[in-house]
């Protein structure tokens, strides 16, 4: 395996690893190697419920595809991500391939779990603004909260929140409203 010059792994070196431990997942962050555990069961409750709300719209509607973890996220050579779930629109197929998404999706979703709370809010968040990810939502199923954040300029902007009741909107996709309820 070889390293970039600035002591950095790329993509291809993080998929022709064979050696990663065995009930982990794995990410690539800014040519790091990012470790977490496998989630928990509150994490894939929420995450079942969001994705079956989110495939019931964007199917009905025809409106792309969705696409749940774990699904590889390449933005370029040192960044591969596995995003709990994700939305890429019928105007972006092209950077859906057959083994994973090649570039920014439309939208992003991540379950916060305590081993990825800080991942989440801060490197991934920064990672998916950079890139130029529309929208980012945050999912928390301790304090039973959804956070939808809007991409403004180069950084998010939460644009709606809901916690234990009320409902979440996208901008990404218009008319997807989500009773926070039905998440948790």
């Amino acid at each position: 395996m070889s390293v970039t010059a600035s002591g950095k792994l790329s993509v291809q070196d993080f998929l022709e690893m064979d050696t990663l431990e065995a009930g982990f997942l794995y990410e690539l962050i800014n040519g790091e190697l990012a470790k977490r555990s496998s989630p928990s069961t509150d994490h894939q409750r929420s995450s079942r419920q969001v994705f079956k709300i989110l495939e019931n719209f964007v199917s009905t509607q025809k409106l792309g595809e969705c696409f749940y973890a774990p699904f590889d996220v390449i933005f370029d050579e040192e960044n591969l991500t596995q995003p709990d779930i994700l939305f890429v629109s019928q105007a972006k197929s092209a950077i859906v391939t057959e083994n994973c998404v090649e570039g920014a999706p439309d939208l992003i979703i991540e379950i916060l779990s305590p081993g990825t709370f800080k991942t989440d809010r801060g490197d991934k968040m920064k990672l998916y603004s950079r890139f130029g990810v529309p929208e980012y939502w945050i999912v928390d199923p301790k304090n039973r909260a959804v956070e939808v954040y809007g991409l403004r300029g180069q950084v998010y902007e939460l644009i709606s929140f809901g916690i234990e009741s009320g409902e979440v909107a996208s901008t990404v996709l218009p008319g997807l409203k989500i009773p926070v309820e039905q998440i948790f």
